[in-house]
């Protein structure tokens, strides 16, 4: 492993840490302000540190102890289960830096903030409609495009004389959908059945032969 390396107003690794993946060649991004004073690599190691605060980072897992080296100077070492993998300096000006979406600055006044950057959502992933089969339904004008999606997901989009009136999604389980006593099954395996209510012909009301209406 490469023996770690001081570096002024930056943040060092120093170890492993498997919670935020951070290597020991590598370490958080650093935004150290340009005009950021200048120190020796040996004057934060022989100034008499003096813990003043551990603070619980954005992340609920890192760690920051916080140390004061002198009039404005402050260090704070960063942990994460009990594995210190960076460390951070100011002297007179604040030192930024983020990792995984992990930001943390040290300010001269040894106040440390963070915040975790919100993971945008990932896009789900398209699927792809594949046509199956075009049955008649049971009126014998309506029509149904199934379309399989995966195992046992079909959909079935409902036509009448051309124009979608309904679609059915089974996805696991049977669907069902009704529209002017038409009634439609679509199963997981993309097998559709349709039947229709039975309505009162003009012929079954009609008085028959011989028979009387009754008095009003």
């Amino acid at each position: 492993m490469r023996a770690p390396r001081t570096l002024r107003t930056a943040l060092v690794a120093t170890g492993v840490t498997a919670v935020l993946a951070v290597s020991a060649a590598g370490a958080f991004a650093v935004e150290a302000p340009a005009t950021a004073p200048a120190t020796s690599a040996g004057h934060h190691s022989k100034a008499q540190r003096v813990h003043v605060k551990t603070v619980k980072l954005a992340d609920k897992v890192s760690r920051a102890k916080v140390y004061r080296t002198g009039e404005s100077r402050y260090e704070a070492e960063i942990w994460a289960k009990g594995t210190r993998y960076g460390t951070l300096y100011t002297q007179g000006m604040p030192t930024h830096a983020q990792h995984n979406g992990l930001h943390v600055t040290l300010r001269p006044n040894g106040k440390v903030t963070s915040w975790v950057e919100r993971a945008e959502p990932k896009p789900e992933p398209a699927v792809q409609r594949v046509l199956v089969a075009t049955p008649t339904l049971a009126d014998g004008v309506t029509t149904a495009k199934v379309y399989r999606l995966a195992l046992d997901h079909y959909e079935a989009d409902v036509l009448a004389d051309g124009v979608r009136i309904d679609t059915l999604v089974a996805n696991g389980r049977t669907a069902y959908g009704e529209s002017n006593g038409l009634h439609v099954a679509l199963k997981p395996d993309g097998q559709v059945s349709s039947w229709v209510d039975e309505t009162a012909s003009p012929e079954s009301t009609a008085p028959r032969p011989g028979s009387t209406e009754p008095a009003a």
